[in-house]
């Protein structure tokens, strides 16, 4: 098969791109013109695939504005992964994220609705999921709802999955992932993979904050099979695990063999660290912490991944043995 791949060269999309080869199918990687290659060769080099499983590579240069562009991609393929998106907790970026996250998640599915394509992937997030306050576990019929609090991010990428089923209302064959945190190997300067970085770093800080995580390799498996299966107008949680921030962060640094953090961000810690980035925010230099991210470390939500199991009878591979491979990785070869 043929997949059209966008945000091809991100943290995802160099693993899915890998394990699409992996599995003998022909990949168009959509990228932007003058856009990275350094995390695709750092993943490359830690899979060490022969030279001849990139034959089946092509490296197709077009920006996701460009509709015409798109759809003469999408017509050599079967299916559409869609993975390009703008992740930010900076209201400095929100209109760049309504543009990216909806917009352009438009201009893909009308490119693959012109394209005849077999099925369309979104990769959405978790961030796009309703919370309650009732600790209940989270799972795919918590719908959005404007009654609760979200982030900007997770508002954006909602207004990405109602494009997807504007889709399917026109005809299209769609699907939807909700993925945790994902974790793996990768550029650890950039999104959640910076949490390998700080433990490497030991960092001082932790908090008690309960999330999804979730293995980059699973992801990218469930994705394939999602593509080549039946399924159409469903959306799947992707958790392997839920997981305290402190527990990730310990066994972090236990693979590195790294003083762990000491101090946990609650009572005055947290709100001295949230009016510190209150000011940054207001110079603009809070870069990855935000009130926003500050918030989310200490929020206690659980994910059920029950119906993905359930549909695709997979197991999720434990977060303890992605982290511990993911570890190897960077110990020996640092992307910093």
């Amino acid at each position: 098969m043929i997949f059209a791949v966008t945000g091809s060269n991100g943290f995802l999309g160099v693993h899915i791109i890998h394990h699409l080869l992996k599995m003998g199918h022909d990949v168009r990687a959509i990228h932007r013109p003058k856009s990275s290659f350094n995390e695709f060769e750092l993943v490359k080099l830690n899979y060490n695939y022969p030279s001849s499983t990139y034959e089946k590579l092509i490296w197709c240069e077009c920006e996701l504005y460009d509709v015409a562009g798109l759809e003469e991609i999408f017509q050599a393929c079967d299916y559409v992964i869609h993975l390009a998106g703008l992740i930010s907790y900076s209201k400095k970026d929100r209109e760049k994220m309504i543009r990216v996250n909806q917009r352009y998640t438009a201009n893909v599915v009308n490119a693959a609705i012109e394209s005849n394509v077999k099925k369309l992937l979104y990769s959405s997030s978790i961030a796009a999921l309703t919370k309650n306050d009732k600790n209940e576990i989270i799972n795919e019929d918590n719908l959005w709802s404007s009654e609760q609090s979200h982030s900007f991010y997770g508002f954006s990428k909602y207004l990405g999955e109602c494009e997807i089923f504007r889709g399917k209302e026109e005809g299209l064959s769609v699907v939807m992932v909700n993925p945790g945190i994902v974790l793996g190997y990768g550029d650890w300067k950039k999104g959640s993979n910076q949490l390998f970085k700080n433990a490497f770093k030991s960092f001082w800080f932790y908090s008690k904050g309960i999330t999804g995580f979730v293995g980059v390799e699973d992801v990218a498996k469930i994705m394939e099979k999602l593509c080549l299966s039946n399924v159409n107008g469903e959306r799947f949680v992707l958790v392997s695990e839920n997981k305290t921030f402190k527990s990730i962060a310990l066994k972090m640094a236990k693979e590195f063999n790294k003083r762990p953090p000491f101090i946990e961000v609650k009572g005055f810690i947290y709100y001295l660290i949230y009016g510190a980035i209150l000011f940054l925010e207001f110079i603009g230099l809070s870069g990855m912490l935000t009130r926003e991210t500050v918030r989310a470390s200490i929020s206690k939500n659980q994910f059920s991944n029950k119906k993905v199991r359930d549909y695709l009878n997979v197991e999720f591979e434990s977060m303890d043995s992605c982290l511990e491979r993911a570890c190897e990785g960077y110990k020996k070869s640092p992307s910093s």
